[in-house]
């Protein structure tokens, strides 16, 4: 029957794809010259449990109903499961042309559909984006150059760059790499001096680094310490502050529990990392409550830990993963699934969290989903399969609230804006 299934779908996707038109954009946009598709006798997820529903795809966005009488194609889900697209709430691996197609490819293979990039420099991932945000691609969000200190983070690792010629013909010093790979705020004049410019390259959201900012006086001016620093804590309520006026959210990465707490205080949006991977120490309750209160959304991007795999403090550090997990769940804090993995995506990171045993299959489901979805393109209609919402989803060979194990594994359909994907 799978084999049977298949081959249906295979031919439907053949015609299919010879009537529609690859038309980019920036974000999803309707095509009213797109064929309808009618889908019958699939199990579609409505957020808690999957119901049997026929559903049409009309100029790329889900409808329960046809007024227009008009179907182009019918294909037969033979009772199979029909979910959202994953996310990538956390990455950088998309501003080089070298193997690119190939970790698209990877991306959308395993049904991850949204990405978002941390930081990424206008200058090499400008020529690349005729890849990206179309029906039949991959869509990404980007931040263009994180917000830090003076010697902070990502400073360090830009220079590292330029040393192994990765920056060649794009710039010859550290200090030319400014506005493009990282943003130095020291105090409110350069904030506010150095806003315009940062605004003109056009972020879909602020990314602020905070780093040990318990020990941000005894960092800053102390060499030793070059890399591994970020803002002064007392400026990320004014940065946040500003950033929203401009109407663009504000991505917080973080390293110990007090960075956490400065960045919910100061209102971010997101938590790019759950903190204390590499530390050890735990979230404070209120804390976690006070996110809860504020709709902040923590990235998970656990698996950074095995980095720290041959160090003697391994398992404690997987018990606290686990720990700070736990009380942000208990807490009701929305997660969504990040890797921070260059070499891999988000598959990784749901591997680990589901070997973690945490989560149920649906907290799990949701997280991938509609929680990594919202918060990067928290304007749009993606996440859900509801009515007006875009065409986009991924037809599954199981039921994932009984068995999410393989689930990237065993998609036998990808949908995209009413585009059926090869």
């Amino acid at each position: 029957m799978k084999n049977y299934f298949v081959l249906i779908i295979w031919l439907c996707l053949t015609y299919y794809c010879h009537a529609q038109q690859n038309e980019s954009s920036k974000y999803a946009k309707k095509n009213s010259n797109s064929p309808t598709t009618k889908f019958i006798h699939g199990n579609w997820f409505n957020g808690q449990i999957f119901e049997k529903k026929t559903v049409w795809i009309i100029n790329g966005l889900i409808s329960f109903s046809n007024k227009n009488k008009k179907t182009d194609t019918i294909i037969d889900l033979s009772g199979k499961y029909v979910i959202p697209p994953f996310g990538e709430a956390h990455n950088h691996n998309l501003e080089s042309k070298y193997k690119l197609n190939e970790r698209i490819n990877s991306y959308l293979n395993h049904g991850v559909y949204y990405v978002k990039l941390l930081s990424s420099i206008k200058k090499k991932i400008g020529p690349l984006m005729h890849h990206f945000n179309k029906p039949d691609g991959l869509d990404i969000s980007l931040a263009h150059a994180p917000l830090t200190g003076t010697g902070g983070h990502p400073i360090a690792l830009r220079k590292k760059f330029l040393e192994y010629g990765r920056f060649k013909g794009l710039f010859n010093s550290v200090e030319e790499i400014e506005y493009h790979g990282y943003v130095i705020i020291d105090d409110i004049n350069d904030l506010n001096k150095k806003w315009d410019k940062i605004l003109s390259f056009s972020p879909d959201f602020i990314k602020i680094n905070l780093l040990y900012s318990e020990e941000y006086e005894q960092r800053k001016n102390d060499t030793a310490f070059f890399g591994k620093k970020g803002l002064s804590p007392k400026l990320i309520a004014t940065i946040v502050k500003k950033a929203h006026a401009s109407n663009l959210r504000v991505s917080a990465h973080v390293a110990t529990a007090y960075d956490f707490h400065v960045a919910v205080d100061a209102n971010v949006d997101e938590i790019a990392h759950l903190p204390e991977i590499h530390n050890g120490q735990p979230i404070a309750i209120e804390d976690a409550l006070l996110a809860k209160k504020k709709d902040v959304t923590v990235v998970t991007t656990i698996s950074l830990v095995k980095k720290n795999k041959n160090k003697e403090n391994y398992d404690q550090l997987i018990k606290n993963v686990k720990r700070n997990l736990e009380m942000l769940k208990r807490a009701g804090v929305k997660l969504a699934i990040g890797s921070d993995t260059y070499i891999d995506n988000s598959t990784t990171e749901f591997n680990f969290l589901y070997e973690l045993d945490i989560f149920t299959n649906l907290e799990l489901l949701k997280m991938w989903t509609e929680h990594t979805a919202v918060t990067i393109f928290p304007n749009r209609k993606i996440g859900k399969l509801k009515e007006g919402y875009e065409g986009s989803f991924l037809v599954v060979d199981k039921d994932p609230i009984l068995d999410i194990s393989n689930i990237h594994k065993e998609i036998l359909l990808r949908m995209k804006e009413g585009v059926l994907l090869k």
